[in-house]
C-alpha cells in the first residue's frame, strides 16, 4: 500500500530536493527549459528575497513510501489583499506526478498553512505573488516558455481541477510569426519616441548603479 506524507521543507537537503524534483517531471519534454539551480536557491532564500520583507511562504514535499512525488509552495501576500480587498493566499511552484491523491495531499497542506494566516481562499498557480511566474499552461505545450510564463505537463489542468479548482481567467503569451516585421515596427516607434524623449543607451556599470541605489 502507498503512504503519502507531506512535510514542510526546513533543511538545506530538502530545499535542494524540492528544487531538483522538476527534473523528475520533465525528462522527456523538449520544450521544458531547466531553471538555474543557483537562481532557484536565491528565489527560496528567506533572508534575501524581497518578498519576505512583507509576506510569508512555506514550501512542502510529498513523499510516497519515502520517494518524492510532488511539491508545492503556499504564500501569503498582505500587500495583495490590501490592494484588492481580498482574503486570499496563493499556491505556486506546484509539481506532481499524475496522481490525484498526491495532488490532494499537497493542496491540503498548502491550505492548512494558509488557514494559520487566517486566509479563507486559495488561488494559483502564483509563485509568491503576481510579480513572478503565474498561471497554468493549458495550450501550446510544444513551445518553450517565454519570460515569466509557466510551463507544465498537459495533465496538470485535469489534475488540479480534480482537486476543486476552477479557472478564473485566461492569460496569453504571444509569438511573432515573422520577427523581422516586428523589429522593423519597433524601430520606427523607437525613432519616433527618441525625438520626443532623447535617451542614451550605454553599458551598465554595476558599481555606479549600486552606489546610486544605496544613496536613495
Amino acid at each position: 500500500m502507498s503512504k503519502i506524507e507531506v512535510s514542510e521543507v526546513t533543511s538545506r537537503r530538502d530545499r535542494n530536493a524540492f528544487i531538483k524534483f522538476q527534473w523528475e517531471i520533465y525528462p522527456n519534454d523538449p520544450a521544458w527549459v531547466p531553471p538555474l539551480i543557483i537562481e532557484r536557491k536565491a528565489f527560496l532564500n528567506r533572508k534575501r528575497h524581497p518578498f519576505y520583507k512583507h509576506g510569508e511562504a512555506a514550501v512542502f514535499l510529498a513523499r510516497n513510501n519515502g520517494k518524492i512525488v510532488g511539491r508545492i509552495m503556499a504564500s501569503d501576500d498582505p500587500n495583495y489583499n490590501s490592494l484588492h480587498q481580498t482574503n486570499v493566499g496563493c499556491f505556486g511552484l506546484f509539481e506532481s506526478i499524475d496522481d490525484h491523491d498526491v495532488a490532494t495531499a499537497l493542496f491540503e497542506a498548502a491550505a492548512a498553512w494558509l488557514r494559520t494566516k487566517r486566509r479563507t481562499e486559495m488561488i494559483g498557480p502564483i509563485d509568491y505573488s503576481t510579480n513572478y511566474v503565474c498561471g497554468l499552461l493549458i495550450d501550446g505545450f510544444q513551445f518553450p516558455p517565454t519570460i515569466l510564463t509557466a510551463h507544465n505537463p498537459p495533465y496538470y489542468r485535469p489534475l488540479i481541477e480534480s482537486c476543486g479548482f476552477t479557472k478564473a481567467k485566461d492569460w496569453y503569451a504571444w509569438w511573432f510569426a515573422d520577427p523581422s516585421k516586428a523589429v522593423a515596427h519597433l524601430r520606427r516607434l523607437a525613432a519616433r519616441f527618441g525625438k520626443r524623449c532623447p535617451a542614451v543607451i550605454r553599458p551598465a556599470n554595476l558599481k555606479t548603479s549600486a552606489k546610486k541605489a544605496g544613496a536613495t
